[in-house]
């Protein structure tokens, strides 16, 4: 049975994140992490999100963007503090993958704790 949902997603992945810096096509399925698997950070994950929510209609006020991505550079300060006190370390991130954002579309509105349950993303909830 074909997915209408996860095809425009698909296609909207493909056309925003182009192509491999080595070649080939862009392997996309549900379970594809935006930030680990995808390489998307920082702004410009913020960037994808926004135009994502944009283009499918979805509500995403308040979408928890420091929950599922990490900056654009690296703290190394921050990172060197981190290996000595908790205080400094970030929060552990919570993947973000294509199928919790089509999810997201089929509910027309981004809801983190439903999604993630949905989704069967069994890691303890940030603050």
């Amino acid at each position: 049975m074909a997915d209408e949902t996860w095809d425009q997603l698909e296609a909207f992945a493909r056309k925003e994140l182009g192509r491999p810096i080595f070649g080939g096509p862009l392997k996309l399925t549900p379970a594809s992490r935006l930030e680990e698997d995808l390489r998307l950070t920082g702004l410009d994950a913020v960037e994808f999100i926004d135009k994502w929510a944009e283009t499918f209609h979805v509500m995403a006020c308040g979408f928890p963007y420091r929950r599922y991505f990490g900056p654009d550079s690296l703290d190394v300060i921050k990172s060197v503090l981190g290996v000595f006190s908790e205080k400094f370390r970030d929060p552990e991130l919570v993947p973000l993958t294509l199928g919790m954002l089509a999810e997201a579309m089929r509910r027309g509105r981004w809801d983190t704790d439903e999604i993630e349950a949905t989704c069967n993303i069994g890691l303890r909830r940030q603050p």
